[in-house]
């Protein structure tokens, strides 16, 4: 029986994607280097930024040093926020809303800075949840870790739990993790997001259906 709902944070529940492309490209523009919307769908999205800088690091020979790089690239996409507010994704203040009269607990897994989440969760008008961020783990997705983390601090049961994620690397986590995954089709490709066979795939949550989604106690 699912008691809990743990949401990926970028992509998911806030429209933000954009905003951590455009942070990188910012930095990358001295290299003439740019990361284009494909790109980033593709190759990037659910990896966490440290990643993203690594792979950008060695595949361009940047002269950065890349625990600086990610501060620099963390701390930009602060000030992005700050004067380019982001939106929730479609429906989902609602869905959250329903979800918390209905007694689910809820947590964010997000392979992103903490402070960066707190950011984007101000953003849209989301406080007082249980937050599990890269600085919790030591593995980033699709690594189980930041679910099992998730579950914990819940105080549930992985298989109590449904995830809803946006990218390859947070469904293959929330597979391995041995959770329910619903992907939104609001980032990845679709045809990337079926191969990993979720529980559903929904454009936004508009979409949802507690009682189908197994919601009920």
């Amino acid at each position: 029986m699912i008691q809990a709902v743990i949401f990926d944070l970028d992509g998911t529940i806030a429209d933000s994607e954009h905003l951590h492309r455009r942070a990188f490209n910012i930095l990358l523009k001295k290299y003439d280097v740019n990361i284009d919307k494909k790109m980033w769908q593709t190759q990037f999205v659910g990896t966490g930024s440290r990643h993203i800088a690594e792979y950008l690091i060695a595949q361009y020979h940047l002269p950065e040093q890349l625990d600086a790089f990610v501060d620099k690239r963390r701390q930009l996409y602060q000030k992005l926020i700050a004067k380019h507010p982001v939106k929730p994704v479609a429906g989902f203040k609602q869905f959250f809303t329903k979800l918390q009269k209905h007694g689910f607990t809820v947590a964010v897994a997000s392979s992103g800075h903490h402070n960066n989440i707190l950011s984007t969760l101000h953003a849209i008008g989301i406080a007082h949840v249980p937050i599990v961020s890269i600085e919790d783990v030591h593995f980033r997705k699709p690594h189980p870790q930041i679910f099992h983390v998730a579950a914990e601090k819940l105080g549930v049961k992985p298989e109590e739990c449904i995830v809803f994620e946006d990218s390859v690397p947070g469904i293959e986590a929330a597979h391995r993790a041995g959770m329910k995954v619903i992907a939104l089709l609001t980032t990845t490709p679709q045809s990337f997001l079926k191969k990993l066979h979720p529980y559903l795939m929904i454009k936004d949550y508009r979409a949802v259906n507690l009682n189908r989604c197994f919601f009920k106690k």
